[in-house]
Parts: C-alpha cells; sequence; structure tokens
C-alpha cells in the first residue's frame, strides 16, 4: 500500500439502528484505553457514545468521515490505527442496554501496537507511514 493510500482518513458507516440509537446530543468516540505503564503504544480501542459537546471541545478527540450520518469521533492515539479503513458501527439493545460494535477486529490496538496483523488486514501499521491525525 502505497503512502497516499494509508494517508485515507477513515470513513465510519453508522447502521440506520445504530443512528436511530443515539440521542440527539450524543456521538460515538472510538477511545484509547492504554494496557500498559511500560509502553504508551499498548493499549486498546473501543467504541462508546459520548455527548456530542465533550468530543467536540476535547483535544483528545478527532472527528472522522461520517458523510451525512452522526458525529463519530476518535482519539489521537486510536486515529492512526483507523486509518484508510471503512468502518462499520451497529448498535443492538441487550437486556435494555445500548451496546454499539464496529466492523473492527476485536484486537485492533493489540496488534497493531505489537505489529502483527491478522489474515484479513494487509493495511500497513501506525509505525510503517500511517499519517497522524489532522490539528
Amino acid at each position: 500500500m502505497s503512502s497516499a493510500e494509508s494517508a485515507d482518513p477513515p470513513v465510519v458507516r453508522v447502521s440506520g439502528q445504530a443512528q436511530a440509537e443515539l440521542r440527539a446530543d450524543e456521538a460515538l468516540v472510538f477511545d484509547w484505553t492504554s494496557l500498559a505503564f511500560c509502553c504508551a503504544a499498548a493499549g486498546e480501542i473501543s467504541l462508546r457514545p459520548t455527548t456530542l459537546l465533550k468530543a467536540q471541545r476535547s483535544p483528545i478527540y478527532v472527528p472522522l468521515r461520517t458523510g451525512d450520518g452522526p458525529s463519530v469521533f476518535a482519539h489521537r492515539r486510536a486515529y492512526p490505527m483507523l486509518v484508510g479503513r471503512d468502518i462499520k458501527v451497529d448498535c443492538r439493545r441487550r437486556l435494555g442496554v445500548r451496546s454499539f460494535s464496529s466492523s473492527l477486529p476485536s484486537d485492533l490496538g493489540l496488534r497493531t501496537s505489537f505489529g502483527r496483523q491478522s489474515e484479513g488486514d494487509h493495511r500497513e501499521g501506525p509505525a510503517s507511514g500511517a499519517s497522524a491525525p489532522p490539528n
């Protein structure tokens, strides 16, 4: 993959069900959870709703393209792992609780942090030329 292709911002497609479950003042966030004290790059990506105001005001979050869908943001540490991806977001209710999910591999943060790729993931890792989030 060329560096021009790896610099493509992620595109997020939010299903009708997920859009219906989001409240008017909410946005979705691909958040970053650090899993190790010794290595700041070791972490994991999670998807959660937050208030739109918090996401917009925080310098930690970068807005993602969703077309005409709801607002979606990514943590600055998660952003390089999302570059060049077409991500699908869905939501289901389990026992009355909203559960947002994405088409990202469940171990994306850890796999990318340690330089591993799954069979279906042929993108370059963040250390090999993925661009930093826009300012």
